[in-house]
């Protein structure tokens, strides 16, 4: 029997496997300005925010000027969409979609720009199975903050996140879902399943296909038992 009131699905590194390719844009970026930007210190401090405000995370880390902000921006942009560009949603998962907005209302939730996410979902021919699209631009605090997941369900006309599943790939995106009041399952493309755990990951799996329906859609709020959501305040960037 289904108990789940609706899945919300993380973009980057859950429907799309893309992390490498957003960190090879900033790594290519920023290179000309003396900043290495190695995959771990890249998944530690920044995979988690948009890119705005991982860019000015990484400026104000490296000591370089703000005023470089919006250029930085438009250049890490367009070499993800070229790093990128054969880049799809795995069929395997695209199934697993279907099946569950078969079942319940499901959302996206995202950091990343709307362009890339409404691209890549019209690509895989999904788009109009979402009830709701939260991406960057809609939300002023982006994960790690809960203000994306709070306001996707209320696009999809609940009134809050329990009974609801969220899809995530980092800590800081378990802990924004679970601060919402989502049940929360980890998958494991840039981190491993003791850090989600850790984080407030009540189940976690190696990728999103490898998701069981049926167990996804049965999934009880008891079942959060000893991984209720993380008391640890979000990473809060320095103004």
């Amino acid at each position: 029997m289904t108990t789940v009131r609706a899945i919300l699905f993380d973009f980057n590194g859950v429907l799309l496997e893309d992390e490498t390719f957003h960190w090879r844009a900033f790594r290519e970026v920023l290179r000309p300005f003396g900043v290495t930007l190695n995959r771990a210190r890249y998944n530690a401090r920044y995979l988690v925010f948009d890119d705005r405000t991982a860019l000015e995370a990484i400026l104000r880390d490296s000591r370089l000027p703000r005023a470089e902000l919006e250029s930085l921006l438009r250049r890490k942009r367009r070499t993800y969409a070229r790093l990128a560009r054969r880049l799809r949603i795995d069929p395997r998962a695209a199934r697993l979609v279907r099946d569950m907005a078969r079942r319940v209302p499901i959302a996206v939730v995202s950091g990343a720009a709307r362009s890339e996410v409404r691209s890549a979902l019209e690509r895989a021919g999904l788009t109009r199975l979402f009830g709701a699209v939260v991406t960057a631009e809609d939300v002023r605090r982006p994960k790690p903050w809960p203000d994306a997941y709070r306001l996707a369900l209320r696009r999809l006309g609940l009134r809050g996140g329990r009974g609801s599943v969220a899809i995530e790939d980092s800590p800081g995106g378990v802990r924004a879902a679970s601060a919402a009041g989502l049940m929360v399952v980890g998958v494991t493309t840039s981190f491993s399943a003791a850090v989600l755990k850790r984080a407030g990951a009540v189940r976690v799996v190696p990728a999103l296909h490898g998701l069981m329906v049926e167990k996804l859609l049965s999934l009880e709020p008891t079942e959060a038992g000893g991984a209720t959501a993380s008391r640890r305040r979000p990473i809060r960037p320095r103004s």
